[in-house]
């Protein structure tokens, strides 16, 4: 573990020198992205530095270098860019790739992790989490807009206490996902305050009583102190998930341009296998329940 370097922030990753072997091949590996598959892959590459501390160990045709695995958040957005510019070896993306994203990317391999949904949820103490079970589009889009601005305005039997509204940063998954579904060609409120990671999305929401966040199912769900809503009638549930019936829904995914290197292969190979557990912990739909 004591190799296990993890970093959360877009420029730490910039520094990152890639270490290569004498036959060519890396031995150092960059991960970066998705804030939602952020603790996974962190639990996941040192789990697999514990194992393996390495190549060799995962591989006799490996080289005898060390095993070291860097991940790093920055959104959805941000693993993107990086893996079509060669800043990562691996791109963490929680949402699917836009067509435009693809013709950079070139050739590459695109592998799903898992999934999950983007929950719309409050505090326990909030006054919605006893008044109302179900939220949709319309009731979003004005709530989280700015058009509604207070409680009250939202339903008469609410106290007129002002709505907060907590956001992922332009990049991320779940904050594109929320525009092209619920908002539409409204914008999000510009006073609605800004958070860099899921985790500190869910910080600031178990802290507020009067704050409501699009946050991923995963972290949400299983909390006791979030209350989470059904969006137009449909719970975001693990079934739900599976079935694509609700529509917030959306892939977990390791993106790598080009073949893979043989070590940053072997790693994936391992995410998809030894790692679902740790998706299943983390509260997300592993591959497995999809096949």
């Amino acid at each position: 573990m004591n190799r296990f370097l993890f970093f959360v922030g877009m420029l730490t990753i910039i520094g990152f020198l890639a270490t290569v072997s004498a036959d060519g091949q890396e031995s150092t590996i960059r991960i970066g992205g998705s804030t939602t598959l952020l603790p996974i892959m962190a639990n996941c590459s040192a789990e697999f530095m514990d194992q393996y501390p390495t190549w060799d160990k995962v591989d006799a045709s490996l080289p005898k270098d060390n095993v070291t695995i860097f991940v790093t958040g920055g959104g959805s957005g941000f693993g993107v860019k990086s893996v079509i510019n060669g800043v990562v070896h691996v791109g963490l993306v929680s949402r699917d790739l836009k067509e435009q994203e693809k013709k950079l990317l070139g050739a590459h391999q695109s592998y799903l992790v898992g999934k999950d949904a983007v929950a719309i949820a409050v505090n326990r103490k909030n006054p919605l989490a006893s008044r109302k079970k179900d939220l949709t589009t319309g009731e979003l889009a004005k709530i989280f807009s700015g058009e509604v601005k207070t409680y009250k305005e939202l339903d008469s039997s609410l106290p007129a206490k002002p709505i907060v509204h907590l956001v992922r940063d332009a990049s991320a998954g779940s904050a594109e996902i929320f525009q092209e579904k619920v908002m539409g060609a409204k914008p999000i409120s510009p006073h609605a305050l800004q958070l860099p990671s899921q985790g500190a999305l869910l910080q600031k929401l178990q802290a507020n009583d009067y704050a409501i966040a699009y946050i991923s199912s995963g972290l949400a769900v299983r909390n006791k102190n979030l209350r989470t809503f059904a969006f137009n009638g449909i719970e975001p549930t693990h079934p739900n998930v599976i079935s694509g019936s609700y529509p917030l829904s959306r892939p977990l995914l390791m993106v790598v341009k080009g073949s893979p290197d043989p070590t940053v292969q072997r790693f994936t190979d391992y995410a998809l296998d030894r790692c679902q557990k740790t998706v299943s912990a983390h509260g997300y739909v592993p591959v497995k329940e999809f096949r």
